[in-house]
């Protein structure tokens, strides 16, 4: 019988065929028994863990013209006598494992997974919506560009760990898989995705001791600090109305502005520089009685000292293959402004991590990626450091986080374009699954490559009524764009990254992506109702 997401789930207790495997006492005609079974409900499905898959298997082909529904998997490890031992099937196929990917990134690991022969599964922490599904990908988006299975936990729990790794563990058994690796393509998925591979039986994954220094920011700036490099001045903030906030100033020393910020954020929310002590102590109290951008009970805000001087994202692989265990790869040069009591991206340009300029980046960088424990994968450092005329280099680089993680922004597919022999999803899922990595000779780029991020210009929170300029293709040099925000729905302030209309993707001559840049965001105009 055939079960689709309206119709049900397949779950393994129903309809064996007669003909049996005499040695397993499985049926003989069933390849993989999680796709034996009845037809659930969708109400008794979505109560149990899932694989959603395109056809009736994740390894049958399917003809592009075929008109294919998605199905339910309910795992379920079928043995036919309990007491006798349970002899497995040899593990024949090799497989990786995405965390919260987006499309963008996921297509370009899916090829480069399809010339290593590897079978795809992803995960996502929460069933999306469909709304802006090239950020937050639903499973059947998923699917539909080439991933092989999407696991998604109950409707209305909340994501378990332990919960995913045994399902993937039954799914391993049944399906003759064997996981290589575990990618993190978010920041919340840094969370979990060592320990998750860990209870996989993986050996290729960073340091579980330092598991939670790379995800809690105030506990990064510890493991960073006891490794002899510089980290701004911070303290740790408790008291539900800020009454903390004076003292630890007075005691940290601290000129205004300083900056209060959550200690688990991502994608610059929630992060506020604050000029009197009457607005720290705002910010402060916020965020101790608020749930964090991850979704979990903040309880205690993290107050720093304001860094002066260039921010910059400086992207690093790690992997014992190569002759530093970690090297960076490409420099991000940010370009910021005040409002609104926080720094807001304008766009961000790639330069050349080779030149002397940037050296002491590069030394700093690499550092603190050992000082976390990032031994596998991509991470990338945000950093300040100010420009020296007399050494005529940036010195002096202060960590503001790191993430141990494929940087976002599309900055590894641009990296792609511009420099010659560097293929970083490769790299990624080599180093990923413990393969030596490949890189080029040189990672200087032979054109200009940036980021632009194309702001609400009413400068209005409400719903948006219209938008015009988004026929970016008009741009010299075009490479790509994303509009995220839609007529009908709600548009807000552009503050943090989430909150931009829309982002472009620019590369060529570098005198014509600065002319581009400033076009992009000067000729898209919002129209917005303001909110009651």
């Amino acid at each position: 019988m055939a079960a689709t997401l309206e119709d049900g789930t397949l779950h393994p207790s129903f309809g064996m065929p007669e003909t049996l495997d005499p040695e397993t006492g499985l049926p003989a005609e069933t390849q993989h028994e999680s796709l034996i079974g009845e037809v659930l409900s969708p109400k008794q499905a979505d109560r149990a863990p899932t694989l959603t898959t395109l056809g009736d298997t994740p390894f049958e082909h399917v003809p592009e013209d075929d008109n294919v529904e998605h199905h339910k998997i309910v795992a379920t490890e079928i043995i036919a006598d309990p007491v006798a031992p349970h002899a497995p099937e040899p593990i024949l196929q090799n497989s990786i494992i995405l965390l919260q990917p987006r499309i963008a990134e996921c297509k370009t690991l899916i090829e480069c997974a399809k010339q290593r022969g590897l079978f795809v599964t992803c995960v996502n922490t929460t069933h999306y919506d469909g709304t802006n599904v090239n950020f937050y990908p639903t499973a059947e988006a998923l699917l539909e560009i080439g991933v092989h299975q999407v696991y998604e936990p109950p409707v209305g729990q909340k994501f378990s760990v332990v919960e995913c790794a045994n399902h993937l563990k039954t799914i391993e058994s049944q399906q003759n898989l064997r996981f290589l690796g575990v990618i993190p393509l978010r920041e919340m998925a840094v969370d979990y995705s060592d320990i998750l591979a860990a209870m996989l039986g993986l050996t290729v994954h960073n340091d579980l001791g330092l598991a939670s220094n790379r995800r809690d920011k105030a506990l990064m700036k510890s493991a960073v600090a006891a490794a002899g490099l510089r980290v701004a001045k911070y303290a740790r903030l408790t008291h539900p109305k800020g009454e903390d906030v004076r003292a630890a100033i007075e005691e940290l020393e601290l000129d205004f502005p300083v900056v209060v910020k959550t200690p688990r954020g991502m994608a610059t929310q929630d992060v506020y520089i604050c000029h009197t002590l009457e607005e720290a102590t705002e910010r402060s109290s916020q965020i101790v009685r608020s749930i964090g951008p991850d979704g979990t009970k903040a309880n205690f805000s993290l107050l720093e000292e304001f860094l002066a001087g260039q921010e910059f994202a400086v992207n690093v692989i790690a992997s014992p293959t190569t002759y530093k265990g970690v090297q960076v790869t490409d420099i991000w040069e940010y370009s910021k402004k005040f409002e609104d009591g926080s720094m807001v991206n304008t766009w961000q340009s790639l330069v050349d991590c080779h030149s002397p300029k940037y050296s002491a980046l590069v030394r700093y960088a690499e550092g603190i990626c050992r000082a976390v424990g990032v031994k596998y994968g991509f991470a990338h450092v945000e950093l300040m450091s100010t420009y020296s005329d007399e050494k005529e280099r940036f010195i002096d680089p202060v960590m503001v986080e790191v993430g141990a993680r494929l940087a976002g922004g599309r900055k590894a597919i641009m990296a792609e374009k511009v420099v010659p022999g560097w293929y970083p999803f490769e790299a990624l899922l080599d180093a990923s699954c413990g393969f030596p990595v490949r890189v080029p000779p040189s990672f200087t780029p032979l054109k200009a490559a940036r980021h632009v991020y194309i702001p609400n210009n009413s400068k209005k929170s409400g719903i948006l009524k219209s938008y015009k300029g988004d026929d970016f293709e008009r741009l010299p040099t075009y490479d790509s764009h994303e509009v995220i925000k839609h007529v009908g729905k709600p548009i807000e302030k552009s503050i943090s990254i989430m909150s931009f209309p829309a982002f472009v993707w620019l590369i060529g001559d570098e005198e014509q992506v600065a002319k581009d840049s400033v076009a992009a965001r000067n000729e898209f105009i919002v129209e917005v109702e303001e909110a009651e």
